[in-house]
């Protein structure tokens, strides 16, 4: 039911951001990216674009997934994000059974070979968040997402998914689905 709740009100609201955002931004409307999902198989994530630039692979090292680099939104980037309006088209996921409501939030592919090298993470830690996470359907919000979002380290958004993990059931998922609304 909240997915179908979530399509029917957001979809209209995705539809005209996705009008906003050709009109005023000049941009594709669309950011699309592979993401790490469920049994570590890649899906693509959509998202409304809200950044001016596109990330250079190439450039992704331990040094960029650890500082985070504040790219430039667009004019109306800022808002697509802080409303959560730019994930609206996550629903789908939802409905196609790659993503859930509540799980953890999927990383880009391309980051996996540089995640042992961050700060506090081994290859072992490596290897049992993947094999903990792959459990579990990526997430739209997450135990993260409600607790510093996008203000978090990498390594603060595993030690919150690995919390999760230990803590998954029903009513934590509602418990969280209540704290992201």
């Amino acid at each position: 039911l909240p997915i179908l709740i979530g399509i029917c009100i957001g979809f209209p609201i995705f539809f005209l951001a996705i009008c906003i955002v050709k009109l005023v931004d000049r941009v594709p409307s669309l950011f699309v990216q592979e993401r790490f999902g469920l049994n570590g198989a890649a899906f693509k994530l959509y998202k409304l674009r809200t950044l001016k630039a596109i990330e250079n692979h190439a450039t992704v090292d331990r040094n960029r997934i650890e500082s985070k680099p504040n790219y430039e939104t667009t004019l109306t980037g800022r808002f697509w994000r802080t409303s959560s309006i730019d994930e609206i088209i996550q629903f789908w996921l939802v409905l196609k059974g790659e993503m859930s409501l509540i799980g953890h939030r999927p990383f880009p592919m391309y980051y996996l070979p540089h995640l042992d090298k961050i700060s506090d993470m081994n290859a072992d830690k490596l290897r049992h968040y993947l094999r903990i996470i792959k459990q579990y359907k990526p997430g739209m919000s997450s135990l993260s997402s409600v607790n510093g979002r996008g203000d978090l380290t990498m390594q603060q958004k595993f030690e919150y998914d690995l919390a999760y993990a230990r803590k998954a059931s029903l009513g934590y998922d509602i418990r969280l689905l209540l704290q992201t609304l």
